[in-house]
């Protein structure tokens, strides 16, 4: 052991420290959805690396310095942000607006109860006065958002009579609470209590519903939804037209999850798809193909029509050179897609998109000169 040197223990160290940290990074996600209650659709938001690592990349810093100064005037410094996890779920039966409910947990290191008490104020400020309820060992604050749109729109769409119900609010009431010290929760009041029944162990998120939105342990975000069994007959209700084959395809689906991550040197996009049998991963794979090949030959053939001094070349190339980075592959009855492109790359283009426009000149108009007198 004496004779090693110890630059010859720096590679096995970092590969040490790289797989401490993928490992941090997937319990964390873990740990954000597995507190939530079963839900038919799961975000995750890796809201701490989005703000120090992703935004001051990718937006000018005049543009950075505002948002978190227009946070910050509002008493919440959006630095101290950890994650956010919302869960979605249909209401069985549905709504007659046919929303899902909704759950959204915010955790960081800032002061919930402090946060709370300040919406307290400015509730009364606006004469909004929830009311309390415990569940369990919780208190839940519930907004009554249909006597708020009452207040401020008394009158129906034909300018008599009283508002009806859900006619300007999607959802009749919206509940608050502190789930911990440093942890808010907002959404739907039966929701809400769910959640709480899941903090204390009971019905909690499916196990592979955490599995497939914590499968890329770098995601700065992952959306995963398990489609209901009813799902079909729900979007013919909302306007999509029937079809057999279509319709036989979502039945095949059970779990889909998007994400995207970033690496040292490039963001990732990724997506799981979860089916009932290896031979409809299989077909769902051969569609793609196809879907990616015409793709592929179409930006082919546009970047050929472009010049280096266009102005959307390099973003043309970049393209191209991520369709070339696509993986599609199947394990069993799982679907696996992902492509990537450069930090670099993307960040300059969010820039150029996010910066101040500059300022076209003025028109002016050529003065005309009038004749000379002859004298």
């Amino acid at each position: 052991m004496s004779k090693l040197k110890p630059a010859r223990l720096l590679l096995p160290l970092a590969l040490l420290f790289a797989l401490a940290q993928t490992a941090a990074a997937q319990t964390n996600v873990r740990q954000a959805l597995s507190g939530l209650p079963d839900s038919q659709g799961v975000l995750y938001v890796n809201a701490h690396r989005i703000i120090h690592e992703v935004l001051p990349r990718m937006m000018p810093p005049a543009e950075y310095t505002k948002m978190l100064a227009e946070a910050q005037k509002a008493g919440f410094d959006a630095r101290g942000i950890d994650y956010v996890a919302v869960g979605a779920r249909l209401a069985d039966p549905p709504p007659a607006n046919n929303l899902p409910e909704f759950v959204v947990v915010l955790h960081g290191n800032f002061n919930a109860d402090a946060l709370l008490a300040l919406g307290r104020v400015a509730a009364g400020s606006q004469n909004i006065s929830p009311r309390s309820e415990t569940y369990g060992s919780k208190t839940l604050e519930i907004i009554n958002l249909e006597s708020i749109a009452r207040k401020e729109w008394p009158t129906g769409a034909d300018g008599e009579g009283e508002a009806k119900p859900n006619s300007s609010t999607p959802y009749p009431e919206v509940a608050v609470m502190a789930l911990d010290a440093n942890t808010l929760v907002a959404g739907v009041p039966a929701y809400v209590r769910a959640l709480v029944d899941a903090a204390g162990g009971r019905g909690v998120l499916k196990t592979s519903m955490v599995d497939l939105a914590a499968r890329d342990p770098q995601a700065l975000w992952s959306l995963t939804v398990a489609p209901p069994p009813v799902l079909v007959e729900y979007l013919h209700k909302v306007g999509a037209p029937s079809n057999k084959e279509f319709d036989e395809m979502i039945d095949w689906v059970k779990q889909v999850s998007f994400a995207q991550g970033m690496d040292a040197l490039n963001y990732s996009w990724s997506a799981s798809l979860l089916t009932d049998s290896p031979e409809h991963a299989s077909a769902f794979s051969g569609l793609v193909r196809m879907g990616l090949l015409a793709a592929q030959t179409a930006l082919s053939a546009e970047a050929a029509k472009k010049k280096p001094r266009d102005k959307d070349y390099a973003e043309t190339r970049a393209a191209l050179d991520s369709i070339k980075t696509f993986v599609n592959r199947t394990e069993g009855n799982t679907l696996l897609l992902s492509f990537s492109a450069p930090q670099k790359v993307v960040n300059d283009f969010a820039k150029s998109k996010m910066g101040p426009k500059a300022k076209q000149p003025a028109a002016t108009t050529p003065r005309r000169r009038g004749r000379a007198r002859r004298r």
